[in-house]
């Protein structure tokens, strides 16, 4: 074999790979839309629930770009002379 074949064979796998992947990606979000659609047509609320103590740590932003970190199972609070900051470890 010569260059020009492996380069393109190795183009047409990587376009494969990609098709695939893209493919699963689309699959996972429709069903995510299907299920978001049935439970607002059945007129259900998301329901959010404390995470647990071994959920792993989050990082929080806030609009004015001040980021707080919030372990699992945990809420923080942080005060600094222009605002306070709440965040809560939750799940969905």
């Amino acid at each position: 074999m010569d260059w020009a074949t492996i380069s393109s064979l190795a183009t047409a796998a990587g376009t494969l790979v990609l098709g695939v992947a893209t493919f699963a990606s689309v699959r996972s979000a429709n069903r995510a839309a299907r299920a978001a659609e049935g439970s607002l047509l059945a007129g259900l609320r998301p329901l959010l629930v404390p995470s647990r103590i071994d959920d792993s740590q989050q990082k929080v932003p806030s609009i004015d770009q001040h980021w707080v970190r919030v372990e699992g199972g945990h809420a923080v609070t942080e005060v600094t002379p222009e605002a306070i900051y709440m965040a809560f470890s939750l799940r969905n």
